[in-house]
């Protein structure tokens, strides 16, 4: 595969009973594959499996298949060669084991099997394995509108043609199936979400109620503050606490030489004062020294932790290098050792390693290098979460600082002060003094406390206006991709109704509408599909009309390089509801030679009860042709 749109082949499919025995073990290729057989012979099982085994989720099983109990998918995922397995249980939301090579060498390993669940926890950090195949498959991680996280077996809807589902629907029918859902699983399958556009929106919304909460704050705090006359900005109370500081430095000295000016007797009572001082005072400086330590500790930490989660977003971007010199510039085989310098013998049999005579697979290269990138991501976004934490903590620790500091100088001057007017007994005038120090101090005590709150203000003014220049920001980028999007959607959905009315036009004379048809309309949003604003058509066109439309989406993916679609399509009502054998075959017939035109690009599955001469006992058929007495399943 030279490009890289995302894809997802089923190399081979196996079932495996409760005893251990093989019930099924078949290989599929690419392009057009044919299950054949009577009704009846298992082969709507085999449907349902390959679309549980590449995680779909199903329950319904028949009495046959619940003798069995795991069912195991070796795919082709982006050049990766991985096997999927799934236990086989009537309850849904069943998890995934995954093994990273092929089925033959997961066979003989059972350590490096990785099991996930079918939904993700987030306070865990633990990853579905919806993330592992979306990962693999280079797709984005997906919510829609209503905050839930699009699944593999949402995308398996569209992929999927069941017999269960109405014909009036596009969509796999589920319970509780929300219109956003679908309109999301779409916008994804046909290259039209941008996981960017989604973040950007969610930006954009954080960013305006952060803006209003911010101003909402910024507005109180500096009416508060204007209200009571005091200044709001940080320059002004930084002058202020400077002119109170001198004030009190001119009382302390005031008081000094009056009490020198008297020789008084000392008592007790200096020697309690300055004791109590200093109770207060040693904690205080103990609790701005481990402050400090924490300080220098997060500083440190969150040096280390950015380090880190550099050095990993580093490793993944080579990792991705790597694998893209290797498509580019293909193998360079060794031709002398790395140790010795001597050169190495060139009777080494194809495929395999020069230095150590192990054979090489490009697919389990890749397999593994998708495996270290995940498990890196996962590592980073644990170490982000961390290193936000840490940023926190070291915040919180600035703000206090500063208090701290001032009220422990406070405290020393106090104290000197203590010490070196040691007195029991003051005149008026020391009073008076000493009452207007006890005032000074107070409202120097004010204006410290006061500073954390004007520069919150002046932070919520920087934030303000920073959030202001991001809000504009986002609000254009989220419009230019908007409008690309629309055009993006727009050239979709021609494509698939040019197909769609190919498709029609080519059925046999059967429904008069499908050959005068002009104009196709599809409504993901409402799961709805009409020709002309119809779709009153016999049941059996209706069948035609669905699997024309699904199709359709099909071959557009693989015209239009935009598309996520996987370029896989699995069906399994080609003959539901009345369909004539002259009228299917004649749909297979068409469908083959429409996927000869894209070469070995994708990947077709049906059934048939009815298959065409022209198809039967050709390279595009896949196992035998089962009947009653030789079922698809070996239980």
């Amino acid at each position: 595969m030279t490009n890289d749109r995302p894809y997802i082949f089923l190399n081979r499919l196996v079932v495996i009973t409760h005893s251990g025995t093989i019930a099924f073990d078949e290989k599929f290729h690419k392009g057009v594959n044919i299950i054949r057989g009577q009704n009846s012979s298992g082969k709507s099982t085999i449907a349902n499996f390959i679309f549980y085994a590449l995680g779909g989720d199903y329950s319904n099983w028949t009495t046959e298949a619940l003798k069995c109990r795991d069912v195991i998918a070796e795919v082709e995922i982006n050049g990766a060669v991985i096997t999927l397995k799934r236990h086989i249980a009537q309850g849904g939301l069943q998890p995934m084991s995954i093994f990273w090579n092929t089925y033959d060498e997961s066979k003989n390993d059972s350590i490096n099997w990785q099991t996930f669940p079918y939904k993700q926890n987030t306070i865990a950090n633990t990853a579905s394995f919806t993330n592992v195949i979306f990962n693999a498959l280079s797709f984005p991680e997906v919510k829609s509108e209503v905050d839930s996280n699009i699944t593999i077996h949402q995308i398996l809807r569209l992929l999927y043609i069941d017999q269960d589902t109405p014909t009036q629907n596009l969509f796999r029918f589920e319970r509780f199936d929300l219109p956003l859902t679908r309109q999301a699983i779409s916008e994804v399958l046909l290259g039209i979400y941008d996981d960017n556009l989604y973040n950007q929106r969610l930006a954009f919304r954080n960013a305006v109620k952060e803006n209003d909460e911010k101003r909402k704050q910024f507005e109180g705090i500096n009416r508060l503050y204007g209200q009571s006359g005091t200044a709001t900005n940080l320059d002004s109370v930084r002058k202020e606490i400077g002119l109170t500081q001198k004030e009190l430095a001119t009382i302390d000295k005031a008081i000094l030489e009056l009490r020198e000016k008297n020789i008084v007797r000392t008592t007790s009572r200096t020697a309690l004062n300055s004791e109590k001082i200093q109770e207060e005072l040693i904690p205080t400086k103990n609790h701005i020294r481990d402050t400090k330590a924490k300080i220098n500790q997060y500083e440190l930490e969150i040096s280390d932790s950015q380090q880190f989660v550099t050095t990993l977003e580093k490793r993944v971007e080579e990792l991705n290098y790597s694998l893209l010199t290797r498509r580019v510039l293909g193998e360079l085989p060794l031709t002398h050792c790395p140790q010795c310098l001597n050169r190495l013998e060139n009777n080494v049999e194809e495929g395999h390693c020069f230095l150590c005579k192990q054979p090489l697979t490009e697919e389990a290269e890749k397999a593994n290098a998708k495996r270290l990138k995940q498990e890196m991501e996962l590592q980073i976004k644990e170490s982000r979460s961390l290193l936000e934490e840490k940023n926190r903590d070291l915040i919180n620790y600035y703000g206090i600082l500063p208090i701290l500091i001032e009220k422990a100088r406070a405290l020393q001057k106090q104290l000197d002060s203590s010490i070196e007017a040691s007195q029991s007994t003051r005149d008026e005038r020391i009073d008076d003094l000493l009452i207007s120090k006890g005032g000074v101090e107070k409202k120097l005590e004010f204006l410290t406390q006061q500073i954390k709150a004007v520069e919150m203000l002046e932070l919520l003014r920087r934030e303000l206006a920073e959030l202001a220049a991001l809000t504009e920001k986002l609000r254009i980028e989220i419009q230019q991709k908007e409008e690309q999007q629309k055009q993006k959607f727009h050239t979709a959905m021609q494509k698939i109704y040019e197909y769609t009315l190919f498709i029609l036009k080519n059925d046999l004379d059967r429904q008069d509408e499908f050959r005068s048809g002009r104009i196709v309309e599809l409504n993901f949003h409402k799961d709805s599909y009409s020709l002309d604003g119809s779709n009153n058509f016999s049941a059996s066109s209706k069948t035609y009309f669905k699997n024309a439309v699904l199709f359709s989406i099909f071959f557009a993916s693989l015209e239009l390089k935009f598309f996520r679609y996987p370029r896989f399509i699995l069906c399994d009502n080609m003959e539901d509801k009345g369909m004539e054998k002259i009228r299917t075959q004649n749909f297979q017939n068409l469908v083959t030679r429409m996927s000869k035109k894209f070469g070995d690009e994708h990947q077709i599955i049906f059934t048939t009860s009815m298959i065409a001469d022209e198809l039967n006992d050709t390279p595009f058929c896949v196992g035998r042709n089962y009947d009653r007495s030789n079922k698809t399943l070996h239980v």
